[in-house]
């Protein structure tokens, strides 16, 4: 189980420098996700060796550096790189926006059109402060990142990779809290640790043969997701309860990693004929549905107590239907 916030103490900007390297570094997914971001004004080569540098030379050799460089390589020589700025609590400084823009110049020069952008990444609380007229292809929060991770433990097995998803997430979370002041919005949240324990108190007496996963309990925790579901046909199976943010109604669901391209099967075969489930897409995956009150967890948990039973109802009684048509469900799900 995760404790408390291991970053709360003690957070820096090149903390972030180092969270970009490593992930542009080592995921796939985080990338291409990242580069996404970019307009059109950026194109990444099809091929080539892609590398991750920490404060590189500059081609403009205005002295400066910049903090991420990804590059695309090829026979030793680079094709093409995005440039990535961290802020956290720091302004830019005298010149630093038209710098990058000089920089992004003489990389397109050196590289061809389209072959160089640049990227600011910084709290979304921050970003109104740093203005750049266009100096950045893209601005990318840090609380988009976040809910980027968030939507990645979906689709992972709990252990260590989601362990590490989950601490990489709280330190986001304490650098997106940061303020100049040298104070910081504490993470996890208190109001939110409180209410979870009072959940996953009622949780394991609605459905005792499955626990509540570990939260971080932070500014964007608003789902909770179960293991030990132990169902052989079906075991990649992630259940979700789903608070929302501040809305009326939500949803309790069962997903099915990387299978998004068999909804229209399901929906088509009448199994969820006389249910009250729906089949949808959730990015890469299959959601069976059913609609549940929106839970606000940071109320008093008194407050939305009979919410979060009446969601927690329905996901015990959707985890009883999966169980009795796992096989269908399996059936349908490899169906081609």
């Amino acid at each position: 189980m995760l404790s408390e916030n291991a970053y709360r103490d003690s957070v820096r900007e090149r903390d972030l420098d180092n969270f970009l390297v490593e992930e542009l570094s080592s995921s796939d997914d985080f990338r291409d996700w990242l580069l996404s971001r970019i307009t059109a004004a950026f194109v990444p080569p099809e091929t080539g060796d892609i590398r991750v540098r920490k404060s590189p030379v500059r081609a403009s050799l205005d002295g400066r550096q910049t903090d991420v460089e990804l590059g695309w390589f090829s026979g030793g020589d680079q094709q093409a790189c995005v440039l990535l700025e961290s802020k956290v609590t720091a302004e830019f400084q005298t010149g630093q926006a038209e710098s990058y823009l000089g920089e992004v110049q003489a990389q397109l020069r050196k590289l061809g059109p389209k072959r160089a952008a640049a990227v600011l990444v910084a709290p979304a609380g921050k970003m109104a402060s740093l203005q750049h007229n266009g100096a950045f292809a893209a601005d990318v929060t840090i609380e988009e990142i976040i809910t980027f991770l968030e939507s990645r433990l979906v689709d992972i097995q709990e252990g260590e990779l989601s362990r590490r998803l989950s601490v990489r997430i709280e330190l986001l979370e304490a650098l997106a809290g940061k303020r100049t002041s040298g104070g910081w919005v504490a993470s996890p949240v208190a109001e939110k640790s409180n209410f979870a324990i009072a959940y996953e108190q009622l949780a394991s007496k609605i459905l005792p043969d499955v626990k509540v996963r570990p939260s971080t309990n932070g500014p964007q925790a608003i789902t909770r997701i179960f293991d030990g579901m132990l169902i052989p046909a079906l075991p990649n199976m992630k259940l979700r309860h789903e608070f929302g943010n501040q809305v009326a109604s939500k949803y309790t669901n069962a997903q099915f990693p990387h299978r998004a391209s068999q909804v229209g099967v399901v929906r088509s075969s009448g199994l969820l004929r006389g249910t009250p489930y729906q089949v949808e897409t959730a990015g890469r995956s299959l959601s069976i549905r059913a609609k549940t009150p929106g839970v606000d967890p940071m109320r008093p948990f008194e407050q939305e107590e009979d919410k979060v039973e009446e969601g927690l109802i329905a996901t015990r009684d959707l985890l009883a239907w999966i169980r009795a048509n796992a096989a269908e469900i399996a059936r349908l799900l490899e169906h081609h």
